[in-house]
């Protein structure tokens, strides 16, 4: 009888289960592999899928992580939301490839990975000091989904950076909002066109810069009474306004890649919501509206808003984010005089704390931000939260229950 070859199995008595099984192996360069199935066609089927996977590996031993990276970017584009895209390819460009990228996917271990992003937390990065901790994580992410295709792929055996600990944030992010007047102020500042010289620089505003400062003042308006991201805000459609039952349908958001804009589905599906807003904001809107379509009337040709948006540029395209924040958004801050720190997300911060501080059920705001539970609220906004304990106790007193029923003595005195 001829000599099996590698793998090839033998018949085996399993004792603790009463029954024959057929047991195969392979002879592996750093260990033996051992299989077992019911029949010798499966067993030398495992077998070939075994030495087809050793040989997937043995074609990938030289390749780099940045070589690897390539590969991977390529394959989940399309398949991730285009935010997610680009920040793979920010931290690989920014970081990854500049520490790791001449690493060979085989030799890279898991310290390897945790003293790179100690670094980044506590070594000056691009822009001269280290990287927060939640960059740091996202960068850890970016590693371990990475990998995580290579180990799917038979590249190889595990991933490194599952054994990798998360960079704690000691410091806890204060988020900044403003009051009630300070809100008011903005709006006020916003609706004029003073704000724009703060520089001091000589300006003549042509009707164009006109439309656009109108166009971000409205903006406001609605961010202000709505609390939507600012991705929402510039995305949303006349369609997506009922203007007669005061509500604001969130259907998408807009996100900038490195070339284009592209509309995409909500950050998680409770984002997809209706949100109820003011007779007053819906009046501004109507006004907006009205002067938008005289403006798109005056520049036929010029005026392509081929999407419907209700905020565009002066030629009917998306929002530039990075031209609104530093023509409009900075000399708006300096002009109305906001705390340090502030952002145009803060305003966001600051539609659900003006509310949970005038008595809204958390819930109620949890459901107008879109957060995917109402522990998400509480977390971001729970120093608002003890004001709204007295304010609880405060309306118990105003139902009067008690009133003025004094209990029967109940011991001489």
């Amino acid at each position: 009888m001829s000599r099996r070859g590698n793998g090839e199995g033998s018949l085996k008595h399993d004792v603790k289960n009463r029954r024959w099984i057929w047991c195969g192996k392979f002879d592996d360069s750093d260990k033996k592999k051992y299989f077992t199935a019911k029949t010798k066609k499966a067993v030398l089927a495992k077998v070939d899928e075994y030495k087809a996977s050793m040989d997937r590996r043995n074609n990938f031993n030289n390749m780099t992580l940045c070589e690897w990276s390539e590969i991977w970017l390529a394959a989940v584009e399309g398949t991730v939301k285009p935010k997610t895209y680009e920040y793979y390819y920010k931290f690989f460009c920014n970081y990854i490839n500049d520490a790791m990228g001449n690493k060979l996917l085989g030799d890279i271990k898991s310290l390897d990975i945790q003293y790179f992003l100690k670094n980044l937390a506590t070594k000056p990065a691009l822009k001269g000091k280290p990287l927060s901790p939640a960059t740091v994580n996202g960068v850890r992410r970016t590693i371990n989904a990475c990998l995580n295709y290579a180990v799917d792929n038979d590249i190889i055996r595990s991933n490194p950076a599952k054994s990798t600990k998360p960079i704690r944030n000691t410091k806890r992010q204060e988020i900044t909002v403003l009051s009630k007047e300070q809100l008011m102020m903005l709006l006020d500042v916003a609706a004029q066109k003073d704000y724009i010289h703060i520089t001091g620089a000589q300006y003549k505003e042509d009707i164009g810069q006109a439309y656009l400062r109108c166009c971000y003042y409205f903006a406001l308006v609605l961010e202000a009474a709505s609390g939507l991201r600012i991705g929402e805000l510039f995305a949303l459609t006349w369609s997506d306004l009922d203007l007669d039952a005061q509500v604001v349908h969130v259907k998408q958001t807009m996100v900038w890649g490195s070339a284009d804009v592209k509309f995409v589905s909500p950050k998680t599906l409770r984002s997809k919501r209706d949100i109820d807003i003011d007779d007053c904001t819906v009046q501004k809107l109507k006004k907006w509206q009205i002067w938008q379509k005289q403006y798109a009337a005056q520049f036929e040709s010029l005026f392509l808003n081929c999407d419907g948006l209700v905020f565009t540029n002066s030629f009917g395209k998306p929002i530039n984010y990075t031209n609104f924040y530093q023509r409009y958004w900075r000399k708006l801050l300096l002009a109305a005089e906001l705390p340090e720190g502030f952002t145009f997300h803060a305003l966001r911060h600051t539609h659900a704390s003006l509310l949970l501080m005038a008595g809204e059920n958390i819930k109620v705001v949890s459901e107008r931000l879109g957060h995917s539970s109402v522990s998400t609220t509480y977390n971001i906004y729970c120093h608002v939260v003890p004001n709204l304990q007295k304010h609880a106790a405060q309306k118990y007193k105003d139902l009067n229950i008690l009133g003025d029923r004094e209990i029967d003595v109940l011991f001489d005195s």
